[in-house]
């Protein structure tokens, strides 16, 4: 059975804003689970290459840890006044990233959260730590827009409803799993949205091939099916099914603002090399598009990387 009992919460000190810090202690309170905040610090200057000298190199490094170790204290007191055990991380590596696969190396999280900002071309191509938190991280993780505290109540799962292959399957149940999860214990609205493929449109690129009678209904009618079965597994309203054609970005975004989301729930295969930053991943495209938090999970299992 599910359950959401560790936390581990990214804190970046060249942000002026600690969203994830604010939303680790509301979604601590309610799941009764424990958060420990990490931050990191690094300078070439004190590696073993380095011309200075070696007690200078000591003295420097130590008071780089020691300040950052005052910065994440400054978040404990207000933490053990809301009721939330934590627990405190510095890690003297080059990136968060690489500090976060440090914490996960020596103990076990169920969900990783981190603030976050728009990305940039270059963020992708030089690997931003989020994109590789969401491609490597061994949990979940809920990257955080906005400080504001979550009041619409409604969270929206993203699912391919009508993929059976065992890697699509693995991933729409462990997206429904974690957002019914958090809806239960948020006492939010649950909703799916599910696109399926621009029929139409598709034909329309091939003239000399005839589109099959009722192609269109056909598709649509196999996709309400699918959502009708996963809705009834996670106990989702038939109003709060979202079945609508076009792309998966395009329509995540567009019923996200619908709805007015708090929390969108998707899936990632964590595509890799050129073809993942060229092309980029649903999932990424959808953190940057939608003005909400956006939840990412990526199964350890079942999943066949050149899944499409």
């Amino acid at each position: 059975m599910l359950n959401i009992k560790h936390i581990l919460v990214v804190l970046d000190s060249d942000h002026p804003e600690q969203p994830a810090f604010h939303r680790a202690l509301a979604l601590a309170g309610s799941l009764k689970a424990d958060i420990t905040i990490l931050g990191s610090c690094y300078e070439a200057y004190c590696e073993d290459s380095s011309s200075l000298e070696v007690d200078t190199k000591n003295e420097i490094k130590s008071a780089l840890i020691n300040n950052k170790q005052m910065w994440l204290d400054s978040f404990v007191e207000e933490a053990k006044e809301h009721g939330v055990e934590i627990s405190t991380e510095v890690h003297w590596q080059k990136s968060l990233y690489d500090a976060v696969m440090a914490s996960m190396n020596t103990s076990s999280f169920d969900l990783v959260i981190k603030g976050t900002k728009p990305h940039s071309l270059v963020d992708r191509i030089f690997t931003h730590s989020d994109w590789n938190l969401l491609r490597h991280s061994q949990a979940p993780v809920l990257l955080v827009k906005s400080a504001k505290p979550w009041l619409q109540n409604r969270i929206l799962a993203s699912i391919d409803a009508t993929s059976h292959d065992k890697g699509h399957k693995l991933i729409n149940e462990n997206i429904l799993d974690y957002a019914e999860h958090l809806a239960d214990h948020l006492e939010t609205d649950l909703h799916l949205v599910n696109s399926y493929p621009m029929v139409a449109l598709a034909f329309a690129m091939v003239p000399e091939v005839t589109a099959p009678d009722d192609i269109q209904k056909y598709i649509t009618e196999q996709h309400k099916t699918e959502c009708e079965y996963y809705a009834k597994k996670y106990n989702i309203n038939d109003d709060h099914i979202h079945i609508t054609e076009g792309d998966p970005d395009d329509v995540v975004e567009v019923m996200a603002k619908e709805i007015d989301a708090d929390l969108v729930v998707i899936g990632s295969i964590g595509r890799e090399g050129w073809s993942g930053v060229l092309l980029g991943n649903t999932a990424e495209r959808i953190v940057d598009r939608v003005a909400c938090d956006v939840l990412v999970i990526k199964p350890l299992d079942g999943v066949d990387p050149e899944v499409e």
